[in-house]
């Protein structure tokens, strides 16, 4: 996203200065492979699978490859027992071919994790998903199923290696703005605690929802034009801005106009 939001995102590990040279991933592979090797002869199959996590991790990371780190991934994945360590394995693929925009490789995977959940997952990783599949719903234009994710989302979320709060307020703001009906927008948006705790230090973020809310349009539409900036530019929402900034305007020509519901000739008579 490219909004100046504070913080940054999780990372796994502190990327090397400089980047890492073709013959130093070389050379850090085979110190991965002997690990592995190693383990194998002398430990029993969770060191093995640690270590091959191990290297995959690399690979996403430092090495950017996440082709091979793929591959990787989904070799431990096989040997990974329970279903929140499987879920683990899943969301760091996720978060590859999310940014690599691969939509059907995405959404098989949640399918997976879907499964998982039946089977037992933690609750932790159930928070997760939603956020994970929030943004597929996002790249995919499902903005309804994306909004009733981050809403449900709001107290709980967690997934700081997908996106920063900051970012998922902004989210689940111009979604819910568009999506839900007033009840909601009170209840989960314009009086949600974690909402108002970081709303303000998103810019226009408040002054959007709130004049929306309270009908005040010409503050409303004054703020539309940033948001629909931010939109634009966003990695997620920008293929779709045209279709969000037309929609919103419809919300907002339907709210307007729905105050004059009940002006009739009779009514006026």
């Amino acid at each position: 996203m490219e909004i100046a939001f504070s913080g940054e995102t999780k990372k796994k590990r502190q990327e090397k200065p400089g980047g890492w040279s073709e013959g130093e991933i070389t050379a850090e592979l085979k110190k991965f492979d002997d690990k592995i090797e190693d383990c194998k002869q002398n430990n029993g199959e969770i060191e093995v699978r640690d270590a091959i996590v191990d290297k995959a991790e690399f690979l996403h990371y430092d090495a950017k490859n996440f082709v091979e780190a793929e591959k990787i991934y989904r070799e431990a994945y096989k040997m990974t027992g329970g279903a929140s360590r499987k879920m683990e394995i899943l969301f760091e693929i996720l978060l590859m071919n999310i940014e690599k925009e691969d939509i059907a490789v995405v959404s098989k995977d949640i399918d997976s994790c879907h499964k998982l959940v039946e089977e037992g997952a933690d609750w932790d990783k159930k928070n997760k998903l939603k956020i994970f599949e929030g943004v597929y719903c996002m790249m995919i234009r499902d903005f309804k199923k994306a909004s009733d994710l981050f809403v449900s989302s709001v107290a709980t979320f967690t997934c700081v290696e997908l996106m920063t709060f900051n970012e998922f307020v902004f989210y689940a703001v111009v979604l819910a703005i568009l999506c839900q009906d007033r009840k909601t927008l009170r209840k989960e948006i314009i009086h949600s605690p974690d909402i108002l705790s970081v709303n303000r230090d998103i810019p226009h973020l408040k002054e959007f929802s709130e004049s929306f809310f309270n009908c005040d349009y010409k503050t409303f539409f004054q703020t539309f034009i940033e948001i629909c900036a931010n939109v634009q530019k966003d990695k997620y929402m920008k293929d779709h801005a045209y279709h969000y900034t037309k929609e919103m305007r419809l919300v907002a020509y339907k709210q307007y106009l729905e105050s004059f519901k009940s002006v009739t000739i009779n009514n006026m008579a």
